[in-house]
């Protein structure tokens, strides 16, 4: 058996372990949507500006960027979402550790 020491540095350990890891997903996650960002801009202008050029500016069918924005932004809305349901929760035990010392105490 364990020390209750020895069970807190691997609980410590492992929580530090989740941060980190999470703290790199958030960052890959933010060079996404900068990327996505800089990205929509170029091609916003370039579709802006080939609309202007063959003058169907004013037409919505002419403005293909939407179809980019739209799948691009859902891949990016999908990551966001699975960064943010892979952050570690700020509880320190399991679920499964709070029942076995419920357990021990009475």
């Amino acid at each position: 058996m364990m020390r209750p020491s020895s069970d807190r540095l691997d609980t410590e350990s492992r929580r530090l372990e989740a941060a980190q890891k999470y703290v790199e997903q958030l960052k890959a996650f933010l060079v996404h949507a900068g990327v996505f960002v800089a990205g929509m801009v170029v091609i916003v202008a370039v579709n802006l500006l080939t609309n202007l050029s063959a003058g169907v500016a004013g037409e919505w069918r002419a403005w293909w960027s939407m179809w980019a924005f739209l799948g691009w932004g859902l891949g990016v809305s999908i990551h966001g979402l699975v960064v943010r349901l892979n952050r570690p929760s700020s509880s320190t035990s399991t679920w499964e550790q709070r029942q076995i010392d419920k357990l021990m105490e009475s």
